[in-house]
This record gives structure tokens, C-alpha cells and sequence, in this order.
């Protein structure tokens, strides 16, 4: 995902974080590292498997070639290329936001059942 240490020295990578990820702000800015490795090595689940193995296949079948373009196979190549990265952060970026979402909010759920044990175990 990012590197830890450019997650700690930059406020402006942290400023970004929060307000894409919402959720990240009940821990310190000290564990964020941690928690984004967990998320980042969460499984996906079948929705969003689906989702972007569809958004791959729709990205592939905007981007084939004319059938009669008489223009250089380089050149289609890297005006492929060029296009496909905009094309699949939209169509299949969402899958990967959900899924860092879910995982976020899952961690957090353990963190507050966490907190609420440990305050129902001093009473």
C-alpha cells in the first residue's frame, strides 16, 4: 500500500486518508500503518471479486482496436495503456475502496468490543 514512514512524516497523505477513509481516524495516526496491512491483506469477497474481474472485461472490450485501423501496433499499445489506467480507477476503483471500507469497519468493530470488555472486566 504506502510506506509507513511516508504515512507518519506526511500531513498531507494523512489529511487524504481521513477524509477517504473516515473510519481510519478512531485510531492514532502512530497505528495507521499496521491497520492499512491488515486491510490491505483482507480478502475480497465475492461481490467485489465479481465486480472487478466485470470491470476488467468492460475496460478490455472499450479499449479494442478498430478492426480496420491501419495505425502502428506501438502506438496502439501505448494509447491502450494511457487509457486504461483512468478507465479501470473508475470502474474497478470502487471495488477496492469497499473493500478497504468493510476491513476498516471490521477492525474498528473489534476495537470498541475490545474497549468494551476491558471496562466491563474493571466493573
Amino acid at each position: 500500500m504506502v510506506d509507513k514512514g511516508l504515512i507518519l512524516r506526511s500531513p498531507y497523505l494523512q489529511w487524504l486518508l481521513a477524509q477517504l477513509l473516515p473510519r481510519l481516524r478512531e485510531w492514532p495516526v502512530g497505528e495507521w500503518p499496521n491497520i492499512l496491512g491488515k486491510v490491505q491483506a483482507a480478502e475480497f469477497d465475492r461481490f467485489e471479486r465479481i465486480g472487478i474481474i466485470a470491470a476488467v472485461v468492460i475496460s478490455a472490450w472499450f479499449l479494442r482496436p478498430a478492426a480496420n485501423a491501419e495505425t502502428s501496433v506501438p502506438f496502439v499499445f501505448l494509447s491502450q495503456l494511457v487509457l486504461s489506467v483512468p478507465l479501470l480507477l473508475v470502474l474497478a476503483g470502487p471495488f477496492f475502496l469497499r473493500r478497504i471500507r468493510r476491513c476498516l469497519e471490521a477492525e474498528a468493530k473489534k476495537l470498541h468490543d475490545g474497549k468494551a470488555n476491558t471496562s466491563q472486566e474493571r466493573n
